[in-house]
């Protein structure tokens, strides 16, 4: 009886540890994916719907239904997703979960502005976070930020450069600033001298007090021409151009991300589509963290395609084009299919997948 209580008893070691062993590959395998939200937007309807991307199998997995809906003529301002399965929703009015906005096993949370934001004020938003929406006013020789909460609104005067981008961490917003220099004539008639800016980081403290902080002063000023800027922020700095910059740092200063650069340069020879710069065509991917990937979402090798690309430790770990794909509004008939197109860290094609053209796709904050 003794003995066989002991096998028994061994039985449910081994099984114990099969147990905990699938689970930590469960745990792996999902550290290894990332989740996100393909946006679609109808004269009725705007839904979310979720999709599970594996850079390195290169496969995409996309929920058939969508985890959120809601109509298209309700009052609402932006949506902010801190995590795969959850939605901050802020709006202008007062609306209802139970009829007016439909959540498919997403929690979501309504934030109303009707307190705090002014019937005649349409905010331009330019960062949220799960509780707060920063709005860009530009003007001609300076910038309004708003912060708008559910109990008020506060705005802030930056006065010294054109606007470039805005990001917030905590209490703390950050408000990038381009300021032209004067031209310099150059020394020979035959040497052009590029116009140049000083980038400036304006830092909105808790107390409401704006620290000032000259990043560089010899920028190529080019993208000062464009209509509208907004430079990403994701994880405590900003991107662009090749660089990366750390608000949080006691010095901020341009940091060259070469293999970011690299990897860009690998996804360009995925297809015969020629790379151009970002602000050449107006618009800058957006970066997101999530756990360990940086994930960056744009027009990277053309004005057809929409480019999703991993990076884990500064290195590219995958990427996906979605082509035809076009940031005209509402999506012509032409392109509302589309095919996602996987590929690993080499260019090398994984997979391909049918699907309806989304208007934007979102990676979630890490949860």
């Amino acid at each position: 009886m003794q003995a066989e209580i002991k096998l028994r008893f061994s039985e449910l070691i081994c099984l114990l540890l099969i147990i905990l062993s699938l689970a930590g590959c469960t745990s792996t395998t999902s550290e290894n994916n990332i989740p996100l939200i393909f946006k679609y937007e109808t004269a009725n309807q705007v839904s979310y719907v979720k999709a599970l991307w594996s850079p390195q199998k290169g496969t995409m997995e996309v929920s058939k239904e969508p985890v959120l809906s809601y109509s298209a003529s309700l009052p609402i301002i932006a949506v902010h997703w801190e995590s795969p399965d959850n939605a901050t929703i802020f709006t202008r009015e007062d609306i209802s979960t139970t009829s007016q906005v439909k959540p498919n096993g997403t929690t979501v949370n309504i934030v109303s502005l009707a307190n705090s934001l002014p019937s005649y004020y349409e905010p331009s938003v330019a960062y949220t976070t799960t509780q707060v929406i920063y709005a860009s006013e530009v003007a001609e020789e300076e910038t309004t930020i708003s912060k708008i909460t559910a109990s008020n609104m506060q705005q802030y005067q930056i006065d010294n450069g054109t606007f470039l981008g805005l990001g917030a961490t905590d209490e703390t917003a950050y408000v990038l600033v381009g300021k032209h220099n004067p031209y310099k004539l150059p020394e020979t008639a035959t040497v052009v001298q590029p116009a140049t800016m000083s980038i400036i980081l304006d830092i909105i403290n808790p107390d409401g007090s704006i620290t000032t902080k000259t990043v560089t002063d010899s920028y190529d000023a080019s993208m000062l021409v464009l209509p509208e800027i907004n430079i990403p922020f994701a994880a405590g700095s900003f991107y662009f151009g090749g660089f990366r910059l750390d608000v949080t740092a006691q010095q901020p200063k341009l940091i060259q991300t070469t293999s970011i650069t690299k990897g860009f340069e690998t996804i360009s020879t995925a297809t015969k589509l020629p790379q151009f710069e970002f602000y050449e065509e107006g618009s800058f991917p957006t970066y997101t963290k999530y756990g360990d990937y940086l994930v960056c979402i744009g027009q990277t090798i053309g004005p057809t395609e929409l480019t999703i690309a991993a990076f884990k430790n500064g290195a590219l770990s995958g990427f996906s084009l979605l082509t035809p794909y076009t940031m005209i509004r509402p999506i012509p008939e032409n392109a509302q299919n589309t095919t996602i197109y996987t590929y690993d860290s080499n260019a090398k094609q994984l997979k391909a997948y049918s699907i309806e053209t989304p208007v934007q796709v979102i990676v979630p904050d890490s949860p």
